[in-house]
């Protein structure tokens, strides 16, 4: 994530897209010096870099260039100064686009970058996925409920406290809206549906999810969906599937006993890997909306297509 380094105080701070420097308290950054004003600038993330805008009684220096009631963009490596002293210098040392991320609430003061997504605590047994759900806020999975995340607010996770920090730029968040609003689901089954392959098609971009066990799960969900659309339910009462149903459903057709925690790890892993799948994957790691023991397909688009057994007319 994005980086100033105090070099004087020898302290790191991350950017947040609107980051406020100056004397008065409600800054991120404050600064307590006589010639610092109350709201001296700000460093603000937009259209795809880092730009800084004095506000300023005196101005603020960068790279010894006096920047006053102006904007400037930002470069790695770049000297600022914002007051007088001269040995109180700001320098970029990170110019990564802004991200959420969670911080421990105990004086070690880990950063855990979000970034498109996080499982936790490891990727071979994932117990908890924040990840972007509906509308773009940032969702909490714990195996039983989604918990929507607040900025500023407390969570504990593997017994230690962390501190949400929302930390995207609005504008970004509102085209990732636009871009998911159209995609549709298309399931590819097999004559005897032993092999379910799956896409995600938007606009013109393809994301290709293969050929994974979590597409019965997915398959599953999408026909008992289908099923309350024909029935004529509302789309917002549609397609909610209690968890011990699934469970024996995909038992049967699976061929083994299934529990509720293989299921969770189906859904963990199929959030994962839309999470690593580039460009938009982590876009749809909502597909699957879960509240306590039910489960639903949450895409509003969808599409299956069978293999066709041909017979031999010779």
């Amino acid at each position: 994530m994005a980086t100033i380094h105090n070099k004087s105080k020898k302290e790191k701070y991350l950017l947040h897209n609107q980051h406020t420097i100056g004397r008065g308290k409600n800054n991120i950054s404050c600064i307590e010096a006589l010639d610092i004003s109350r709201r001296h600038a700000v460093i603000f993330w937009e259209n795809n870099y880092w730009q800084l805008t004095d506000f300023s009684s005196n101005g603020t220096r960068v790279n010894n260039v006096h920047v006053h009631h102006a904007t400037k963009k930002l470069e790695k490596d770049d000297l600022i100064l914002f007051s007088n002293n001269k040995k109180d210098v700001w320098e970029i040392i990170n110019l990564d686009p802004p991200n959420s991320y969670l911080r421990t609430v105990n004086s070690n003061y880990e950063i855990i970058d979000l970034g498109k997504g996080k499982v936790f605590p490891e990727e071979s047994n994932p117990k908890w996925t924040l990840f972007r759900g509906k509308n773009q806020n940032w969702m909490m999975d714990d195996g039983e409920i989604e918990t929507i995340l607040i900025h500023g607010k407390k969570y504990q996770i593997e017994g230690v406290d962390y501190e949400f920090i929302e930390n995207e730029c609005l504008a970004d968040t509102n085209k990732n809206i636009d871009f998911t609003k159209n995609a549709c689901f298309h399931f590819f089954l097999s004559t005897d549906e032993e092999n379910i392959t799956s896409k995600i098609k938007t606009n013109d971009l393809i994301i290709d999810l293969g050929n994974r066990v979590y597409n019965h799960l997915l398959l599953h969900l999408v026909r008992a969906k289908q099923q309350d659309l024909e029935f004529g339910l509302n789309d917002q009462f549609c397609g909610w599937v209690y968890m011990k149903d699934v469970e024996q459903a995909l038992s049967k057709e699976l061929l083994k006993d299934i529990d509720a925690y293989y299921i969770n790890i189906l859904i963990h892993r199929l959030r994962k890997s839309l999470i690593d799948s580039p460009p938009y994957g982590y876009l749809f790691t909502d597909i699957i909306e879960r509240k306590k023991g039910k489960l639903r397909f949450g895409l509003p688009y969808f599409s299956i297509e069978k293999e066709q057994l041909f017979k031999s007319t010779a």
